[in-house]
């Protein structure tokens, strides 16, 4: 079976079972839309709209030929591109087919389960909206914005000033009472 006829497979995979509405699935997405001058094509993108009408990535399909054996250096040289397309895409879930075996991986970018079962679409908006809300409510946490690129983290206990002026940051982690 080609590569084309595993992305038709999975595709019809991703709508019958996953139940993903068919505008949520982009193909041969490149991957420099995501990262000016990454290159590589991501064959399947599983987008979900986000509270601003954003489209968001929440799952990348790489399919390979039938033929080719998931295993050793092949394996490997896709397990590292996709760790990439996740550290460019953040879409947190990846997928990698030969349209016969399939192994998915999970945001924690360590678990590379073939049993797993793929979350449904609607499962997989669900967790995307919980990660944005959990996202914003870490930043209302830190309001503290630096335009200066001066190390300081941002994490201020009360009452601490930053003193970032034109000359650098006057950050000394002292606090002041």
């Amino acid at each position: 079976m080609s590569k084309e006829l595993v992305k038709e497979r999975v595709i019809k995979y991703l709508m019958e079972d996953l139940l993903v509405p068919v505008d949520m699935i982009d193909t041969d997405v490149p991957l420099a839309e995501f990262e000016e001058g990454a290159e590589g094509v991501l064959d399947i993108v599983v987008n979900v709209k986000d509270n601003e009408d954003y489209f968001a990535p929440v799952m990348i399909v790489t399919c390979m030929d039938e033929d080719i054996t998931l295993e050793g250096e092949v394996l490997q040289k896709q397990i590292d591109f996709l760790e990439d397309v996740d550290n460019i895409t953040m879409a947190g879930r990846l997928v990698l087919t030969n349209g016969d075996a399939m192994m998915y991986a999970d945001w924690t970018g360590e678990e590379y389960d073939t049993e797993a079962k793929l979350p449904s679409y609607e499962t997989m908006v669900k967790e995307f909206l919980e990660m944005e809300e959990q996202v914003k409510a870490e930043e209302a946490k830190h309001q503290h914005e630096h335009s200066h690129e001066c190390g300081c983290s941002g994490h201020h206990e009360e009452g601490h000033e930053c003193g970032c002026s034109e000359g650098g940051c006057g950050c000394s982690g002292h606090h002041h009472e």
